[in-house]
């Protein structure tokens, strides 16, 4: 009886940690707030903070360049310009970053999606966390646009654009463009 207890026992402690070991080897979801708004959008925004990758208007270049993520290609003493794919099938974008004497004083992003589909789909996800977060947009332009407030610059301007129908030759990326720059008017 003993050795049954014993053996009985150990079985248990054994499909235990089974259970857990296979339940730790799952792929993790995302838990970050921005999966909501699509992967196309995660993998672009990466954060919340601030107005675009974790940045604000009025970093140091010498900040930026240590934290961005995407492959620098391009660097001089007001421009950085970087390179990332978004995944192997999806799509690409670019980023670039310029200063002034007071710091970072606009971003640009393109965005090619390669199925002008999902474009439409990524353009819809951007808007939907611009307007949560700062408000309806106005249209001007053809851009969306956002104005809100930055702490080194006053008023600042958050365009967004889906410029798709510009590309016309079959099988075109879908491109999506965000400029974020202070209200100079």
């Amino acid at each position: 009886m003993l050795t049954f207890r014993k053996h009985h026992h150990q079985f248990v402690i054994s499909f235990l940690l089974l259970i857990i070991g296979l339940s730790s080897c799952s792929t993790p979801k995302s838990q970050s707030k921005l999966a909501q708004y699509g992967s196309v959008f995660e993998k672009v925004m990466i954060t919340d903070i601030g107005a675009f990758r974790g940045f604000s208007l009025g970093d140091r270049l010498d900040s930026v360049q240590a934290k961005e993520t995407a492959k620098l290609i391009e660097a001089d003493e007001g421009y950085l310009y970087y390179e990332a794919k978004i995944d192997d099938t999806t799509g690409s974008y670019n980023i670039s970053y310029s200063f002034d004497e007071v710091g970072l004083n606009e971003i640009q992003s393109d965005i090619f999606i390669n199925n002008t589909q999902d474009a439409e789909s990524a353009y819809t996800q951007f808007k939907n966390y611009f307007e949560k977060y700062y408000g309806s947009s106005e249209s001007h332009m053809g851009f969306n646009v956002w104005t809100v407030m930055s702490e080194k610059y006053g008023k600042i301007r958050i365009n967004l654009s889906n410029e798709s129908a510009d590309f016309t030759t079959d099988k075109a990326p879908g491109k999506i463009s965000l400029w974020i720059y202070p209200d100079k008017e």
